[in-house]
């Protein structure tokens, strides 16, 4: 019974682990920004293309998200710029100087920014893909429900607040969060991040039932 326990942690555990070349342009979810602190946010860009090289990336902040400071972690091969209008960051743009991201390729696009709103447990970032051949792919559909729309817009899934001591607040809070702003066509995080909490939640469970019956 106990292998049969720390084998199911273990095997939670590394569901949680993200396949590097997803399909879509996703938010590296193993660290998050802090509710009205600074942080970094990791895009995972895969080139979807057969034949065409992604050549440009444009995130686009939300309206009713103000960032203040934004910079970006230097890529080799590519150009990046933070817009703003009025102190405020509207867009990050990167631009491939040669050949970009080929075929079967992904990119990694990183940058520190911040105040992170406080009263947002998840914050979409409806993003722009170029590509070589002159076409473009946008990601800024949010999800209605469990499922995954065609073209999700990457979320970013804020951590809790230096005063906030629990975790799982932060879960539900971003739940009912994105059931609100699903409804009024502002944004949400996918269902995906949901079963990554509750495999989180199951795989912490496991655990200390192999450590009680250890003790005993």
């Amino acid at each position: 019974m106990r292998n049969w326990l720390a084998g199911a942690a273990a095997a939670a555990a590394l569901v949680l682990i993200p396949a590097p070349a997803d399909a879509h342009v996703r938010v590296d979810d193993s660290s998050a920004p802090k509710r009205g602190g600074y942080g970094a946010v990791r895009l995972s860009v895969p080139t979807e293309s057969e034949k065409a090289s992604t050549v440009g990336l444009i995130v686009t902040i939300p309206e009713d998200v103000t960032l203040t400071s934004a910079k970006v972690l230097p890529i080799a091969g590519w150009t990046a710029k933070v817009e703003t209008v009025q102190d405020r960051v509207t867009r990050i743009v990167w631009q491939a100087k040669d050949g970009g991201l080929g075929p079967s390729e992904f990119g990694v696009f990183t940058f520190s920014a911040g105040p992170w709103p406080k009263d947002k447990s998840a914050v979409p970032l409806p993003t722009t893909q170029q590509y070589s051949d002159g076409s473009t792919v946008v990601w800024d559909q949010v999800a209605l429900d469990a499922s995954e729309p065609e073209h999700p817009a990457p979320i970013v899934v804020l951590g809790a607040a230096s005063a906030e001591h629990h975790h799982g607040a932060v879960t539900v809070d971003a739940a009912r969060e994105a059931g609100e702003a699903s409804r009024k066509g502002q944004g949400a995080f996918d269902g995906a991040n949901v079963a990554r909490w509750g495999l989180i939640a199951l795989a912490v469970a496991l655990s200390t039932v192999a450590l009680l019956r250890r003790a005993r």
